[in-house]
């Protein structure tokens, strides 16, 4: 019997009279009620799966593939019902059912187990709270606990974007992190496939978009915002990209985890890689203009001539291939921090500005805009971009990713206006950021978002009326990858963020609790992620050390904080290793200038939860 279900009885049997979420164990995301009751459901091999007919093609595999995986269980599966004596896992379709889409009952009895829903999505989701239940070790005894368990989402969008522009991630990278983000119920990928550093997206029609802008000299070991721009000589190396058979099986993959593939392309602005392989769609010849995919974050004459018909016509036929390609109803155009100085030089921009009326090149981004629209709108897709369309004369029919926060509130204007609004708050959501104290992270930008505030957001403004609400799709965190040119390095920052964000985008903020959030992820997740293959981050049991120098005294005033509760912050100042028999942090000390101050968060059990925090304190 394995920890996850020995803290589930130690809950029954010691919280009676505590509040709810004390006896409902580690799920994540929370599910909207769950009850324990007396024994366990026996699962071995001698159990029967039944699913029903019409999905057997596609539900049986999966189910067989994660009792293999999770638990060495060969079982038999059937769309035919159970004889009498036999015990049984029984995935049901109601049609009439007071359940949301995607939502689910899980019924655990010692003699059999259901799972039920109105849709494919609802049996999927319910069964990985179902798989939450198993133990991380195999064992020869499996028991499910008796429960019950009903669950509904509150938000249709439950996203996660990755950025492989920056840094190619290979197509076996995506499958993994669909499989196991489809374990947390997040249910869009949205995939931001180009940018200034690498189109990443064959388009049949025009190849040199992935033989010149697939790839870019290397930089490796230079920080991103220092590098010199690319040139025409150096060898190109570093990149890659997705056939669209490799699309295809993408989005095949996906569809089986209940996650749909979005894809993004990002126009006007964040194009060099898009200009570098067919300049034409630039403004003007400019013997100064560099025509080089961009090889870090300097990326000047970015933006594809927004008055010449030409990039029109060109991006109708990118738009084509991939509206095509995506099942989705959705594409994204991007549409974000488009540098418009070019513009402003440009005589077909100034002419076309002229010929629509159009009063500054704001106006003249919501010209380019609208035109694009119409083309994604004749190809019968929704099309979705960043906030920023909504300047000048806005993009009526458009859903908006609204990611600024402080001067901009496109996160209550935009419902305010009608638009259907996707929350991706660069603030709570942008998850790039680093996570734990700066100095124990890797590169990234200094700003710390913690899992805890990821964890905090409630992506509703309370600014809205309930009518603006209905407007609100859901929820994203959004991982750029400037900073992430490995698998590892992507995957740390993935994890467990992403886990964060999928409970604020599934549970109700009155089902969620951080206390309960922080023990899921050290008592079951991080071992479940780890033993998935997972790079797990474990920062949120970081020490966050602050100090000041008293030049009078020479000593050091140290402050030490963590994002945890229900843990200590154990220290040493003699160079040893820190345990929790060490000196425990109560409050601010005083100690010599320059001495090497150790420091690590310890369990109730003494044992250490993270990283070691070593600083010397001059």
């Amino acid at each position: 019997m394995h920890k996850f279900i020995s803290y589930i009885i130690v809950f029954s049997t010691l919280v009676f009279g505590l509040p709810a979420f004390a006896q409902e164990s580690f799920f994540i995301p929370q599910p909207e009620s769950v009850s324990f009751a007396e024994g366990a459901f026996q699962l071995d091999e001698n159990v029967k799966v039944i699913v029903p007919k019409k999905l057997q093609g596609t539900l049986i595999p999966y189910l067989a593939e994660k009792f293999q995986n999770d638990l060495k269980l060969n079982l038999t599966y059937s769309y035919k019902e159970a004889n009498r004596d036999e015990k049984y896992i029984l995935f049901k379709l109601i049609k009439k059912s007071e359940l949301q889409d995607e939502g689910y009952q899980l019924e655990v009895t010692p003699e059999s187990i259901t799972v039920t829903a109105k849709d494919y999505a609802g049996l999927f989701n319910g069964f990985q709270t179902l798989r939450q239940t198993f133990p991380i070790e195999n064992s020869r005894t499996i028991e499910i606990p008796a429960m019950s368990v009903t669950d509904n989402p509150r938000f249709g969008w439950r996203g996660i974007m990755l950025d492989v522009s920056r840094h190619f991630q290979t197509k076996e990278y995506i499958l993994k992190q669909i499989d196991v983000l489809s374990a947390y119920k997040v249910n869009k990928f949205h995939w931001h496939l180009t940018d200034d550093q690498g189109w990443r997206i064959e388009i049949k029609k025009y190849p040199k978009l992935t033989d010149k802008g697939a790839w870019r000299g290397d930089r490796t070991g230079i920080t991103w915002w220092e590098r010199d721009k690319a040139t025409a000589e150096e060898p190109k190396t570093v990149g890659g990209f997705y056939t669209q058979e490799d699309i295809k099986e993408v989005i095949a993959y996906a569809k089986i985890r209940n996650v749909e593939v979005i894809p993004e392309i990002d126009i006007p602005g964040h194009s060099k890689a898009l200009v570098a392989s067919y300049p034409e769609l630039f403004c003007y010849n400019d013997a100064e203009a560099n025509f080089e995919v961009a090889v870090g974050g300097k990326a000047p004459d970015n933006a594809v001539c927004a008055g010449k018909e030409y990039t029109y016509e060109f991006l109708e036929g990118v738009i084509e291939e991939i509206a095509a390609l995506f099942p989705s109803e959705y594409l994204h155009i991007g549409g974000d921090e488009c540098n418009k100085s070019n513009w402003k030089k440009c005589p077909y921009c100034q002419e076309t500005k002229t010929e629509n009326n159009l009063k500054d090149e704001e106006e003249l981004q919501s010209h380019f805009i609208q035109k694009i629209h119409k083309i994604v709108k004749a190809q019968k897709k929704t099309m979705i971009g960043w906030d920023e369309i909504l300047s000048g004369n806005g993009a009526p029919g458009a859903t908006i990713m609204a990611w600024r926060r402080g001067t901009y509130t496109p996160q209550i204007t935009a419902p305010q206006n009608g638009y259907p609004t996707i929350m991706t708050s660069y603030k709570y959501m942008y998850i790039s950021q680093i996570q734990g104290a700066t100095i124990s992270e890797p590169e990234g930008p200094k700003v710390v978002l913690p899992v805890s505030k990821v964890y905090s957001h409630d992506p509703m403004p309370k600014e809205l009326s309930a009518e603006q609400q209905e407007l609100v799709l859901g929820n994203q965190a959004s991982l750029w990858a400037e900073f992430t040119p490995t698998e590892e390095h992507n995957e740390y920052m993935l994890y467990p963020r992403a886990l964060a964000s999928a409970e604020v985008s599934w549970s109700k903020p009155e089902n969620k609790n951080w206390l309960r959030f922080q023990n899921a992820l050290g008592a079951y997740h991080f071992e479940k992620l780890e033993k998935t293959g997972i790079n797990v981050s474990k920062s949120v049991f970081s020490v966050y050390p602050s100090y000041a120098i008293d030049e009078l005294k020479n000593q050091a005033i140290v402050y030490l904080q963590t994002e945890t509760e229900g843990n200590a912050i154990h220290y040493t100042l003699d160079g040893e290793e820190p345990t929790n028999q060490s000196e425990k942090y109560n409050s601010e000390f005083r100690t010599e200038a320059k001495t090497l101050l150790k420091a690590g968060i310890f369990n109730a059990d003494g044992e250490l939860l993270g990283k070691v925090l070593e600083i010397r304190l001059k």
